[in-house]
């Protein structure tokens, strides 16, 4: 399993994908409890759903059990990455910074294949489609995806 992380300065975008890419869980999470957070994914625990339920934003498949250990985490190399690397290092996890150029543009088409358009919004540009939350989960999807490229 990976863990992607897109730092920013307010909150911190997450998502958590099987090693073939497949999305179990992604969230956005404040800055403050960023420590708290990375430390549910750490240490062995059989509460990490409810410890992660406030965070969550996306949850495409109902998971009862991580189906295996958490192997990595990938960090973009944006805004806030040198603070969450320091605690990283900190914790003694096993991390790579990838390349988040252009991650928010993938993440706002990722969004409209998650959510179907309503039957209005067909008529808009695409320009003028603006998705309902904040994309950051979306954009560490990207992240750890990318991670497997390399």
């Amino acid at each position: 399993m990976i863990l992607g992380i897109d730092p920013g300065r307010d909150k911190i975008g997450w998502a958590l994908i099987s090693s073939n890419g497949d999305l179990f869980l992604s969230g956005i999470c404040p800055i403050s409890e960023q420590e708290s957070f990375i430390t549910t994914f750490i240490r062995d625990t059989d509460c990490w759903q409810h410890e992660l339920s406030p965070w969550v934003t996306e949850k495409p498949q109902i998971i009862v059990a991580l189906p295996e250990k958490l192997s990595l985490i990938a960090v973009g190399n944006g805004t806030g990455n040198q603070e969450t690397m320091n605690l990283l290092k900190r914790l003694g996890v096993r991390t790579v910074i990838v390349d988040e150029k252009e991650t928010t543009l993938e993440a706002r088409e990722l969004y409209w294949n998650f959510h179907r358009l309503s039957w209005w919004q067909r008529y808009l540009p695409r320009i003028m489609r603006f998705p309902h939350r904040p994309l950051d989960d979306l954009a560490a999807l990207i992240i750890a995806r990318r991670s497997l490229l390399l």
